[in-house]
């Protein structure tokens, strides 16, 4: 595998461990306290998915044997995963867009729902690539 191509599973791979951890810390949250604290939450992740997908060609240390262990895992080839992080980075992109233009009348309940459906839709882009097999399809139905 080429230094770039290392590179760039190395990001996927990232992506997926920040949203994994994301829904394990969402879990943790009890529903009783609110809507907010998962905002919160759901900010930080989305702002370290912005941060790899923009810098994933920066990095330079990693662990070479968890890495193949995890390249192992993805399912599409070189393009595809270069396709995959280039909509993860159009998706945060256009979230970003999304909450900048909001006011603060359409307070954290629009900006929430507007952040699930972004991590809804990286997760989807991690699963095809075969890295998240906790997708549900239906997760945001209700919202």
């Amino acid at each position: 595998m080429a230094n770039y191509e290392k590179k760039i599973s190395k990001a996927l791979v990232e992506i997926a461990k920040t949203v994994e951890k994301l829904d394990g810390t969402l879990e943790k949250l009890d529903s009783a306290e609110g809507k907010i604290p998962q905002y919160f939450e759901q900010e930080k992740a989305i702002h370290e998915i912005n941060k790899i997908a923009h810098e994933f060609d920066k990095i330079d240390k990693y662990e070479e044997k968890e890495a193949e262990e995890w390249a192992r895992k993805i399912t599409v080839d070189i393009e595809g995963q270069e396709k995959a992080l280039e909509n993860i980075t159009k998706e945060v992109e256009k979230l970003d867009e999304v909450l900048s233009n909001m006011n603060d009348d359409d307070g954290k309940v629009k900006a929430f729902i507007a952040q699930k459906k972004a991590t809804h839709y990286i997760k989807k882009i991690l699963h095809n690539c075969g890295l998240y097999e906790q997708y549900v399809e239906n997760e945001i139905e209700d919202l």
